[in-house]
């Protein structure tokens, strides 16, 4: 009996330690990671999202919160609220997903194309495509949702929400 307790409180206090970390590290580690992006959690469960290697990443993580933020309640993944020095670079981490180039264009409307795909190659090159399927207010943050077409942005909304 007493070699199981103690057995338990390493384990404890293993995990505790653990979870130190975790909470004090970089959130490239952690569930909500996304390429080209740097997460850290705050103590109070808020999810700051920052570009890969900017200096407001490297401020915050040296001096704490800025004095200047923009706060997004609820939503991040599983509803989490999202905080950055700016409010475009929340959007962008919002709609930022593996496999999809996304890119917000001038009137507001995200642009979803798969990666590696002929009409990836051709956007990168010539600009946007003259055939466009559009899906108006379907998007995260409720934007307007432009590709090729309709099996790219079902595709797209399909791996945003699950």
């Amino acid at each position: 009996m007493k070699k199981t307790l103690q057995i338990t409180l390493v384990l404890a206090a293993l995990f505790a330690v653990g979870s130190l970390r975790a909470d004090e590290s970089p959130a490239d580690t952690r569930p909500h990671a996304k390429e080209g992006f740097a997460t850290v959690y705050d103590k109070e469960g808020r999810l700051w999202v920052f570009r890969d290697g900017s200096p407001e990443h490297h401020a915050y993580l040296e001096d704490g919160i800025p004095t200047r933020y923009v706060t997004r309640p609820g939503v991040g993944p599983g509803g989490i609220t999202l905080r950055s020095p700016e409010g475009e670079t929340i959007v962008e981490y919002v709609v930022a997903q593996p496999g999809f180039l996304t890119e917000i264009d001038k009137d507001g409307r995200l642009w979803v194309l798969r990666v590696g795909s002929p009409e990836h190659e051709a956007y990168l090159e010539k600009g946007k495509p003259a055939q466009q399927v559009i899906r108006p207010g379907a998007g995260p943050l409720g934007l307007t949702v432009k590709s090729v077409d309709l099996d790219t942005i079902d595709a797209y909304l399909e791996a945003v929400s699950g």
